[in-house]
């Protein structure tokens, strides 16, 4: 009995006919060990509907996602500081930027090439006009004008002993004309001879012969006194420039060089600023040129802030030439004082009056946002955001008139942020 329980389990176990052989799929042909051959490589067949429920629960997962989205974002109620537009009394301001400029500005520099020897100021000291800046060694112009000084008394003294020959001169022509009158009256009475009538007349010409050659001894000692004295005079006048003097009263703003170094003829030492002729040029566009005249009340805004950032100022003068590129014309300003640091180049905004609107409808400015280049605000209407295109007028501070879009009445976010179309705004949000 055991026996053939034995011989049972090992005999092969049938399988389905293969298509191509008619032999049973899971026996060799060899007649060899039965192998079966969907055990080897093969995997159990998934569970059915399994990655359908997968796909179910992520479609869910999502839809819940969205709601949430979609709830908070247009269902939910959000604070947002809004503003009733209504008539105003606005101030009409031009803004444009402003640079600190100065229209009398020197560049200190040397007529000399030369080491500086010493230097007198440093910046933002304040000097007056003719106080001496820096000094150029100049040993060499001192031998060369000691030279010219030595030239001059020579030609004075050669102008002396020339007067002095000239009288020489004066007195021989005297003498010798006494002769000759002498002579000649003595001619006429028979009394002289003639030869001692010609010699007197000899003598009377080389007499004025010297005497004229004197007086042009005279001439040319003075014209070389003059010609040392001019030198002289040259090389005082290069030896006091080794001398450099502030050409009129100001402040440092910028010091180039220092002890011991060479500078050149030309080359920059120091930077003088006029702070009486400081100035500030404001920009504005070319369309409201018509709106501004000397004489109008601006403020100046420094960049920075702090104390003293602002300023009052006065319109100077307008200029008379628009940028080709920016459409724009220079406004000069006369500041009524200056921001206790001020610097060359500081960069400000101008605010400038130009008149009173009555009854204007005008929105803060910073409730203005444009979009694609057009500006427009958002509105609330029914309790939800909507972004309206609006026409901007004149602008007045933080404000800025509404020509063409608003109502009396319409409520605008003042200060819109992260805000979309269609948003839900809280009622009796805070409102100015």
């Amino acid at each position: 009995m055991d026996q053939k329980i034995t011989d049972a389990r090992a005999r092969p176990r049938r399988t389905a006919k293969s298509k191509d052989t008619g032999r049973h799929a899971g026996v060799p042909a060899d007649g060899g060990a039965f192998i079966d051959a969907k055990a080897i490589g093969s995997r159990p067949p998934s569970r059915p509907g399994g990655r359908f429920r997968r796909a179910g629960a992520a479609a869910v997962a999502l839809a819940a996602i969205c709601t949430v989205w979609l709830g908070n974002r247009y269902l939910m109620s959000h604070a947002v500081e809004q503003f009733t537009a209504e008539p105003v009394d606005l101030t009409i301001v031009l803004t444009g930027p402003a640079t600190l400029d100065a229209t009398r500005i020197s560049l200190v520099s040397s007529r000399l090439q030369g080491v500086i020897a010493k230097m007198r100021v440093d910046r933002n000291d304040r000097v007056e006009q003719g106080e001496i800046i820096a000094e150029i060694i100049t040993d060499e112009l001192k031998s060369e004008l000691g030279a010219s000084q030595a030239s001059v008394e020579a030609a004075r003294k050669a102008v002396d002993l020339a007067i002095a020959d000239r009288k020489h001169a004066e007195a021989a022509l005297a003498n010798a004309r006494q002769n000759f009158d002498r002579k000649k009256m003595l001619l006429e009475k028979t009394i002289a001879s003639q030869e001692s009538y010609d010699a007197a007349v000899a003598t009377l010409r080389q007499a004025e012969a010297d005497f004229d050659r004197s007086k042009a001894a005279i001439e040319q000692a003075r014209a070389l006194e003059a010609s040392a004295a001019a030198t002289a005079e040259v090389q005082r006048v290069k030896l006091d420039e080794g001398t450099i003097r502030a050409p009129f009263d100001g402040v440092v703003v910028s010091r180039d060089h220092y002890v011991g170094d060479t500078v050149t003829p030309g080359a920059k030492i120091v930077q003088l600023v006029d702070t009486a002729s400081i100035i500030l040029s404001a920009r504005f566009d070319e369309s409201s040129i018509s709106r501004l005249s000397p004489g109008q009340k601006a403020v100046i805004r420094f960049n920075g802030g702090g104390r003293g950032a602002s300023i009052m100022a006065t319109v100077l003068r307008i200029g008379r030439q628009v940028d080709t590129e920016t459409r724009e014309f220079s406004v000069d300003l006369r500041p009524d004082t200056l921001p206790p640091n001020w610097a060359l180049g500081q960069r400000g905004m101008t605010t400038i009056e130009i008149g009173t609107r009555k009854g204007v409808l005008a929105v803060p400015a910073a409730a203005i946002e444009r979009r694609q280049g057009k500006p427009g605000v958002w509105i609330v209407d029914s309790g939800r955001a909507y972004w309206i295109a609006v026409t901007l007028g004149d602008a007045g501070g933080l404000f800025v008139e509404v020509v063409k879009g608003l109502q009396p009445g319409d409520v605008i976010l003042s200060e819109p942020r992260d805000v979309y179309f269609g948003m839900k705004i809280a009622e009796g949000g805070a409102r100015r």
